[in-house]
Formats: C-alpha cells, structure tokens, sequence
C-alpha cells in the first residue's frame, strides 16, 4: 500500500527491479537447510538457527563491503567457515563447499511465482542481485524456472556489492540503453532496508518495500535513512494491487 500521498500511481512505472535473495527467494530458509550439517551438532537447534542467520547477515555485510570484487560462492565459503570456528568447530572442505553452493536450491517464498507471473503482463522485470553467475543460473533454471525477467544485473558483473551506489548506477544506466526506461519510470522492490533503501533514498529512485519477516522494531531502526513510499507484506500482496489499478 502506498505511504506517502505523493507517491506516483503504479501505472506510472515501466519496470520493476528485484532484489532476490530474501525477497523473491526465500533467504532465511534457505540458510537453515545448507547448514544443516552445522546445526546439528547443537541440541538447542533453534537457539543455534537464529543465531547463525544474524551471523551470516552481519559477516555477508562486512566481506561485501571490504571484498566487492569476490564471488559470492567464496563470500558462502568464509561466512560458514567463520560462523563454524566462532562455534568451536572446524567444518570439512565438503561440508563448506556444499554450503557456497547452496544459493541456487534456495527456495522461492510460496507467493513468489504467481506473483512474479502477474507482475511481468504490467511491467519489464529487472534482477539486481548480490549473486554470481554460477549461483543465479541455478536460481533460474530450479527454483525460478516459471519466472522470466528481461534483464539480470549481478554483483559479479558490477564489480560491487549492494548496497555499492555503483550497482543501482549500473541498473539505471542498462535499463535506459536497453529498454528507453528512464529513472523515474523504474520502481526498486526491495526487503533490504539496509542493502537496497537506503540507497535509493540517496539517489532519489522510487522503491517498495517487501516486509516479509521484517519486524516492526527493525523497520524503525531505519526511520530517517530510507524512504519507499510503498509498503507490501508479500509480493503476493503487491501484484494484488497492481491489478485493481
């Protein structure tokens, strides 16, 4: 639903850029399986399951930032390496490596696939990914196999991780030479408050926020620094009212 009474009708828009991993594809889950092999090792598994997500997302964070040229397969590999040792244990070679290949498997959200489907009869979509290429053809010929998008811009193309200005440059840039698409026709939807809306606040790009797990009090920890003027809960919810438009 729209939050702000400037925002632009949704007509207004000629494409949609996504960010996947945690708001097409559901990230946290997927987490938890590939580190099964881990958690396992520790009775209290729930304990260990959100501790081990809050880790991944903070080292994804500082290996992004002080690593933007390293695929995202070996940022996996440092991430459960890292998140092992603080554990006391020093995982085999197979057991990290099948967790840096993971990312591909990751499962779409339930309302994804349907939703994707609405959405591309109104718009061109756009993949803006933190992923490799490796990983991302696996997303799409698995868990995104009914899902088609016009374009895919990935970090390992870029030179950059999100939240990098440099990587929503490169969208901008690309969907203008590509498609005749100028700034303001382009809606960023996004689950990262840090990774992708804070960003485009900066740089002045129309966004939608997908809440998904988001809590409330996360949500605020960002008051000031973002500025979506749309907010849905699922994507599902989104193309809901795309189409009463």
């Amino acid at each position: 639903m729209a939050l702000t009474p400037d925002a632009p009708p949704l007509t207004k828009f000629k494409l949609l850029a996504f960010d996947i991993f945690g708001t097409v594809i559901d990230e946290e889950i997927g987490i938890y399986k590939a580190m099964e092999p881990l958690l396992t090792r520790f009775p209290r598994s729930d304990r260990a399951k959100t501790s081990a997500f809050e880790a991944f997302l903070r080292l994804e964070a500082s290996i992004h930032e002080e690593q933007p040229s390293l695929q995202q397969r070996e940022v996996l590999a440092q991430i459960y390496t890292k998140i092992a040792n603080s554990w006391g244990v020093e995982p085999p070679k197979d057991e990290v490596e099948g967790f840096a290949d993971s990312m591909g498997e990751w499962p779409p959200y339930p309302d994804t696939v349907a939703a994707m489907q609405k959405l591309a009869e109104h718009y061109k979509l756009v993949a803006l990914s933190n992923c490799d290429r490796a990983a991302f053809s696996r997303t799409l010929a698995g868990p995104l196999k009914d899902v088609r998008f016009d374009a895919v811009y990935l970090a390992e193309d870029i030179g950059s991780y999100k939240p990098d200005p440099k990587n929503f440059e490169y969208l901008l840039t690309h969907v203008e030479e590509e498609f005749g698409v100028k700034k303001e026709e382009v809606l960023m939807v996004a689950h990262g408050l840090g990774a992708d809306h804070v960003t485009t606040k900066g740089m002045g790009i129309h966004s939608a926020f997908i809440k998904r797990r988001t809590s409330d009090e996360e949500e605020k920890t960002f008051e000031g620094r973002v500025a979506y003027q749309w907010r849905w809960e699922t994507l599902g919810d989104f193309a809901a009212d795309v189409e009463k438009q």
